[in-house]
């Protein structure tokens, strides 16, 4: 086992299974690192540990579906939280809009604290 593995194992994060891996053309320890990366938690609610269900999430580019896994790895975003991965991060939403989004609740509560 590798000290990624170990790590993983300590705090209760498993990567998906084989199939799921293959599909996005990753491999057990590739999805590993990219849950180092984002500290072992969601980059978008900053949840961690253990009970949390992950989701590979990636850009929904045309034709992503017939694709071979090799290049489906380059749409690979990160991983997130089920929750996060349905409810918040939208399959289409660019950086642009997601700024936008930003900018129109901080004038919100910029309003509401005032």
């Amino acid at each position: 086992m590798s000290p990624l593995e170990k790590e993983a194992a300590r705090r209760g994060v498993r990567p998906p299974g084989p199939a799921t891996l293959k599909k996005y053309g990753l491999t057990a320890l590739e999805w590993l690192a990219m849950m180092e990366r984002q500290g072992w938690g969601c980059p978008v609610c900053l949840r961690k540990g253990a009970g949390l269900r992950w989701n590979t999430d990636h850009d929904h580019v045309p034709r992503w579906r017939y694709m071979p896994p090799e290049e489906r790895r380059r749409y690979v975003r990160g991983v997130l939280c089920a929750y996060c991965n349905y409810r918040r991060v939208n399959s289409r939403m660019s950086a642009a809009e997601a700024a936008r989004i930003a900018a129109y609740l901080a004038a919100y509560e910029a309003r509401r604290n005032a």
